[in-house]
């Protein structure tokens, strides 16, 4: 899929965080019934996270969700467990391969490696580096965000390579 345009994360993002809980909650009920397997991913994986936590990482699912939604032409497929969990772990082995390397070289291996998505990607980074200093702040740990990052990655690229 082509990257979806900066102009449309920002429209999205913004538009989401206009809606009310309910209009939230409707459509979360909507999404779980064509995608039941990649909702359920990340209430799972998210169960053992602090209740604020996994509130962000829901919404952020949401709206990145949506980004794929409205830049797709078709309808998204249903998404199957095995693919899921495939890109979790491919994300979890390119993470610890990473491991040890200096800075500079994570970063830039990070800029070129990190997703064929780079302003969706960019919407979730800076949500995450945001959240504690909002006007309802979310404490994250480093721990906390670097799992959430991680969760929304495969989402980000599951989406991209199925739609």
């Amino acid at each position: 899929m082509e990257p979806i345009p900066e102009e449309l994360v920002e429209e999205i993002w913004q538009e989401t965080a206009g809606f009310s809980p309910d209009q939230i909650n409707k459509r979360i009920k909507k999404l779980s019934k064509s995608q039941p397997n990649l909702l359920g991913f990340i209430i799972e994986f998210s169960q053992d996270l602090d209740q604020q936590v996994k509130e962000l990482a829901m919404y952020m699912f949401f709206v990145v969700f949506r980004m794929f939604q409205k830049s797709s032409q078709k309808k998204i497929k249903r998404i199957s467990p095995e693919k899921i969990i495939e890109y979790y772990e491919k994300n979890e082995n390119f993470i610890q391969s990473l491991e040890g390397v200096h800075e500079k070289f994570f970063e830039r291996i990070a800029r070129v490696q990190l997703s064929e998505q780079p302003y969706v990607l960019k919407y979730v980074t800076e949500t995450l580096m945001e959240a504690p200093y909002e006007e309802d702040p979310i404490l994250l740990t480093e721990q906390d965000a670097g799992f959430v990052f991680m969760l929304l990655k495969t989402v980000v690229d599951v989406l991209d390579k199925q739609t």
